[in-house]
Formats: structure tokens, sequence, C-alpha cells
């Protein structure tokens, strides 16, 4: 068999220095869940009044830029700028959905 002195790792395991590397482990852990936590629930509160205003402007900024930048074709009308305008929008409400999903740990998706 192999000649391991397992009086060795049992003192090992107990040591001061590793039973202290295991505590501030499980505190940094600690405090890393209740950090997540929070930030989760401020976030999905925050979420359906971000999804209510960014989603809605977004849409109505396109069709506005559809019918007065290329349908009527008024000349003044800044059609890039809006259509930008719109993008962003839809952008920031993205964005806002993956730092949604950096705090959250979804379950896995049973769809087979």
């Amino acid at each position: 068999m192999n000649n391991v002195d397992f009086n060795l790792v049992r003192r090992d395991a107990a040591s001061p220095r590793s039973v202290g590397l295991r505590l501030a482990g499980a505190v940094c852990f600690i405090g890393w869940q209740a950090v997540r936590l929070t930030c989760c629930a401020v976030l999905v509160l925050v979420e359906p009044i971000l999804r209510a205003t960014l989603v809605p402007i977004a849409f109505l900024s396109f069709l506005v830029t559809l019918l007065f930048g290329f349908l009527i074709g008024d000349p003044r009308f800044p059609r890039w700028g809006m259509l930008a305008f719109s993008i962003a929008t839809l952008m920031v409400y993205w964005l806002f959905l993956g730092l949604m999903s950096l705090f959250m740990t979804l379950p896995p998706s049973h769809d087979h």
C-alpha cells in the first residue's frame, strides 16, 4: 500500500492557518451572497419600470422615424439620429438585462 502518515495529514488540515483561510473564505462567500441578493432585489424591482418606459420609447421613436424620415421624407427630420436613438434605448435595456444576469443564477432549462 501507500506509506502515508495520516497523523501529518490530520495535523495540516486542523492547523490554525487553514482554519483561518476557511473562515475567511466563508466570510467572503457570505458577504458576496448578501451583496448579490441585495443587488438582485433592486434590479428586479427596477426592471418593470425600465421595460415599461424604454421599450415603448424605442418602438415609438422607430415608428416616427419610419413615418417622417422615410415615408413622408421630410428633409429637416434627423432620420439617422432618431434611428440611432431608437436602437440606443433598446441597447440600454439589453445592457440592463445583461447586468441582471450577472447577479442572478437561473435554474437550468429542461427543454429536452
